[in-house]
């Protein structure tokens, strides 16, 4: 195609996708209207159901975050998934965590960029990745012994104080399993890093059967239990 009809062709092209996305945004916006419609005939309560018509807009019908290349990542992020666990009580990694940790390790070497990885992945990854590049997240462990539950914002809380501040993590691509991602990416937003998904990755979505933890067994229950996880994020304390 000579250049002339490139130049001609591109406002065409671009009218054709800013009619697209007109037409997207107008679907949007009425099947918005319609959820809402219904959500307030049950509630009767306006507020309660624009709070309800955004939860279901942006959290039941979105599981996707935003993604940067590997190549501009200043750190990488590692969110552990499920577990499971051996006949004498002890906690293993588990083969989600195994499917993180490989990706982990692909992303490192692409990118030679810092690790701060859950225990769970950072076990498996071993010497692959230098000492000194790789932060394992250990839960903290009562007087007791009792291993206290490390949530996903816990471990996000973590990372920024052991870098010493947000700023130092710079752009930081986060691994997580697949539909465990947004959520991930939210609540480091939350706790100020910039964070992202990797652009043109498949995250890890392989579910573990045996997972210790009953949540982290099938998509079906995880994306349920995951939209009360949500749910909770939302709710004013």
């Amino acid at each position: 195609m000579r250049t002339r009809d490139l130049i001609f062709l591109t406002p065409l092209l671009l009218s054709a996708q800013m009619t697209s996305a007109s037409a997207e945004d107008v679907r949007d916006a009425k099947l918005r209207e319609i959820v809402y419609e219904r959500i307030q005939r049950q509630l009767n309560d306006e507020e309660a159901s624009n709070v309800l018509t955004d939860f279901v807009f942006n959290d039941v019908m979105q599981w996707r975050a935003d993604t940067i290349n590997v190549q501009k990542a200043d750190s990488i992020i590692a969110f552990a998934f499920g577990n499971r666990i051996s006949e004498n009580g002890n906690r293993l990694p588990g083969t989600m965590n195994e499917a993180l940790a490989k990706l982990t390790i692909e992303t490192f070497r692409r990118t030679a960029a810092p690790v701060y990885a859950q225990w769970e992945i950072a076990e498996i990854i071993g010497d692959q990745i230098p000492a000194h590049l790789l932060t394992p997240i250990y839960p903290k462990i009562t007087e007791t012994g009792d291993v206290i539950y490390l949530s996903t914002r816990g471990v996000a809380e973590d990372i920024a104080r052991i870098a010493g501040s947000t700023d130092k993590l710079g752009k930081a691509i986060v691994i997580s399993f697949s539909e465990h991602s947004l959520r991930s990416i939210r609540t480091a937003r939350e706790v100020g890093i910039d964070a992202y998904a990797p652009e043109a990755v498949m995250l890890p979505n392989t579910y573990d059967e045996q997972s210790g933890q009953p949540w982290t067994r099938t998509k079906r229950n995880y994306v349920l239990h995951e939209l009360r996880s949500r749910a909770e994020m939302r709710i004013k304390k």
